[in-house]
């Protein structure tokens, strides 16, 4: 049977905010989108097809994908095949990756139109989380900070924000996870003061977040049919770095993660703001948008108190915690636990060496088809490779 086209365009946040069908990704962006091009064939599935930019990546067959029966197919995207697809899946939508598609020779039938597309964009923006902060206090959720987020539209709101408490986060409405982010400390500077009225310039507002002490990230994955329901897909406890930025997940089951947050916050609270997010997402989203999509959510500590703060940010798009749930389900033996991680360095020898390393000091062991412990690298790791994504398990 047909089944889907996949691409990884993990620049798709970028794209959304410069919103032209011809936006360029700076370098950055372009490497980890060609270094991870392969992501896909893990959550893809049996014939299913994954556009990749070049022949090269056809080459690269590891025994082991096999051996855990990721059988998915590779397109180079300058010759992709006669065949009738079913559905275009890419990381994200924008209107530069719909572009990207119909360059390609994907029937229009396929991809969203501008209606939609518009739609998304809005749904993107960071807003969402004060929306849907409210959304669920009317729905009686009690564990809802005092203080919710605030959307700033000029520079003296910005300024009587960061001056409004010793510590406050600043978010661009849109921008990447972890991306677009600055760090109030009471006082309106000059590099503050540049870097917000640049971001009103383009984007025309701010969100001003309180600082929460932080104790634990994690996510709520969900799935929306693109009519009229979305449902709960699998829990995501993930590592950032100081700066916000997303580093790796831990690979286990849903019933270990919320063991894992019951350590701080009640199950039933937990459990409840799942049920309340199915209903707020199926009217708020679903009619727009067909895919998996995720809320960030984390676990933070006031006054003694662990508290649960249950919409850090909407990412209306495919995610590495999606990834990583996945992953888990479809290839890691029952009883087996492990790190899901996205490794960057600057130095593509030192990458590569330290591959070759884990390979061999780290052997992967399998059994019918699913990892017992052991390395590897979700990706091909050549000599020239930036980006690394690789699941460890023990």
């Amino acid at each position: 049977m047909p089944g889907s086209l996949y691409i990884f365009n993990p620049e798709n946040d970028l794209s959304v905010a410069n919103g032209g069908e011809n936006y360029m990704a700076p370098p950055h962006a372009r490497t980890i989108a060609e270094d991870l091009a392969l992501l896909p064939v893990w959550y893809a599935k049996d014939g299913d097809d994954v556009i990749v930019p070049t022949e090269e990546y056809t080459n690269w067959m590891h025994s082991e994908r096999f051996l855990l029966g990721c059988r998915s197919g590779i397109v180079i995207k300058d010759r992709l095949p006669d065949k009738e697809w079913t559905a275009c899946i890419p990381w994200g939508w924008s209107p530069e990756i719909i572009r990207r598609f119909l360059r390609l020779g994907v029937p229009a039938h396929l991809l969203p139109d501008n209606t939609l597309i518009r739609e998304q964009k809005r749904l993107y923006h960071r807003n969402q989380t004060l929306e849907i902060l409210r959304e669920l206090k009317i729905y009686g959720i009690e564990d809802i900070q005092e203080v919710l987020p605030e959307e700033l539209y000029t520079a003296e709101d910005v300024c009587r924000y960061i001056q409004s408490a010793p510590l406050t986060v600043l978010k661009a409405p849109w921008s990447g996870s972890g991306k677009g982010l600055s760090w109030g400390r009471g006082v309106y500077d000059t590099t503050l003061e540049r870097w917000s009225k640049g971001i009103l310039r383009r984007q025309g507002s701010i969100i001003g977040e309180p600082f929460y002490e932080k104790i634990q990230d994690f996510a709520m994955e969900f799935y929306s049919d693109g009519i009229s329901s979305v449902s709960f897909a699998g829990y995501s406890l993930f590592n950032t770095n100081k700066k916000g930025v997303y580093s790796g997940n831990i690979l286990t089951g849903d019933d270990d993660i919320l063991h894992c947050l019951s350590n701080y916050v009640d199950k039933n609270s937990i459990e409840t703001v799942k049920t309340a997010l199915e209903k707020i997402l199926s009217e708020k989203v679903a009619s727009y948008y067909r895919g998996y999509l995720g809320i960030d959510m984390m676990v933070y500590q006031k006054n003694g108190k662990y508290r649960l703060n249950p919409c850090v940010e909407l990412n209306l798009r495919m995610n590495m915690g999606v990834v990583s749930r996945i992953f888990y389900d479809r290839y890691i033996a029952p009883g087996s636990k492990g790190m899901y991680i996205i490794d960057y360095n600057p130095n593509s020898a030192l990458l590569y060496a330290d591959h070759l390393t884990r390979v061999t000091n780290y052997p992967l062991a399998t059994h019918n088809e699913k990892i017992i412990k052991g390395y590897l690298s979700l990706s091909p790791v050549t000599p020239t490779s930036h980006y690394r994504a690789r699941v460890e398990i023990y």
